[in-house]
């Protein structure tokens, strides 16, 4: 739906949600998968914002970066070589030794896919959520 409606993500926000059927088909969606499992209407609930926070919060960075490119002109690879001094600076510094010891392992730089990045979080979340659904089973 991000794909085809890239402005999608910033249209909505969970803290004021437009209610319109068009959009609350997802939610639709994904309470009647997790019904059924014994979870708590608020439990049941908090899944569901948590699965639509992470699909939407990667969906608006791939729209930034859409605005970005055309606002530039540059691809994100392109910035980010650009950036190179100024990323080398507070490595070199001493002051960030995590962050300095991760970025040397890259031996040609951290490529940030997003789809990979939303299929990576959407399995740990989903992984990390199975015991909860899972184990509260209705009639297990």
């Amino acid at each position: 739906m991000y794909r085809k409606h890239p402005w999608l993500a910033h249209l909505d926000t969970l803290t004021r949600p437009l209610l319109v059927p068009g959009l609350i088909v997802h939610g639709e969606w994904m309470l009647a998968a997790l019904d059924g499992h014994g979870l708590d209407p608020t439990t049941l609930f908090d899944v569901h914002v948590l699965l639509y926070s992470h699909v939407q919060g990667l969906a608006m960075h791939l729209e930034k970066e859409a605005h970005a490119e055309a606002a530039t002109g540059q691809s994100e690879e392109q910035w980010m070589d650009s950036r190179g001094p100024a990323l080398r600076e507070p490595v070199e510094s001493g002051r960030f030794p995590a962050f300095a010891k991760v970025l040397g392992a890259f031996e040609d730089g951290y490529d940030l896919r997003l789809d990979a990045l939303f299929a990576f979080g959407l399995q740990a979340l989903l992984d990390g959520l199975t015991p909860l659904v899972e184990g509260r089973r209705a009639g297990a």
